[in-house]
């Protein structure tokens, strides 16, 4: 088993191992793809998301976006279907962005997401979320990445 990056009691942000691929691709639906696309054939998340011992979606950053400052990451999740609206999405990207403040020197963790996304847009807000306008018809969100000497 591969050790947890961060936990709070529900839900458990781990790093992918073996055969939790499939796993995370049988876990797309239409709602996912229609926000996603249709993801990658070997997919290869910063972490998968745990509740009760089962892979319930994934969450990730990346900084190879041409919006992000320096200093900036942008974060992507998804939780599969029968999780949904259960608040695992707004615990895992809080999870991340505490991991992001212990081990990086990033500052400011980004979400670009589209208008329609009632779910993602509900998870920026729980998190509190700054809105810093649109890119191509998406909502775009930063939240400061604090460390606990801040």
């Amino acid at each position: 088993m591969v050790d947890a990056i961060a936990r709070d009691g529900v839900v458990t942000l781990r790093p992918p191992g073996e055969g939790d691929a499939a796993v995370l691709i049988k876990g797309r639906d239409a709602e996912s793809v229609r926000w996603l696309g249709p993801g990658s054939s070997d997919p290869a998340p910063t972490a998968c998301i745990i509740v009760d011992g089962e892979i319930v979606g994934w969450v990730d950053y990346d900084m190879d976006r041409d919006w992000l400052e320096p200093g900036e990451v942008n974060v992507g999740y998804s939780v599969f279907a029968e999780c949904r609206r259960r608040g695992y999405a707004t615990r895992a990207v809080a999870l991340l962005v505490g991991h992001l403040a212990r081990t990086t020197p990033y500052r400011t963790a980004t979400l670009l997401i589209n208008a329609d996304n009632v779910g993602s847009l509900a998870v920026a807000a729980s998190l509190g979320c700054n809105t810093h306008g649109d890119i191509d018809g998406s909502r775009y969100f930063k939240l400061p990445i604090r460390r606990s000497e801040e």
